[in-house]
């Protein structure tokens, strides 16, 4: 069994702010499906706020990193997915406090 589990992989990617909105991916809703396995894979289904988003590279590259940083991670896959489409409804309403605020 795996030594780390779905909250693990979710304050990781907790720390990865979308640079725009100065939200982090886990509390802007573009999460949507976090997939462990017992060898020590992750498959996440996410999205992005844009299909056509420039950082999309980066982005990837930022949550493969964080993610592969936990104990007993030994492969990340980030599968980005379009549906359903990404909207503001879906930013947790904390964040949706702070980005009225700012």
């Amino acid at each position: 069994m795996a030594e780390f589990n779905e909250n693990d992989v979710l304050e990781k990617l907790k720390g990865i702010i979308d640079p725009e909105l100065e939200v982090n991916i886990v509390d802007l809703g573009l999460v949507y499906k976090i997939n462990l396995n017992e060898n020590g894979g992750v498959r996440l289904d996410m999205t992005l706020t844009a299909k056509g988003c420039p950082i999309s590279s980066v982005i990837k590259y930022e949550v493969e990193e964080a993610l592969k940083s936990i104990p007993g991670v030994k492969a990340v896959k980030v599968n980005f997915v379009w549906e359903p489409e990404w909207n503001p409804s879906m930013i947790k309403s904390e964040a949706l406090k702070r980005l009225k605020t700012h």
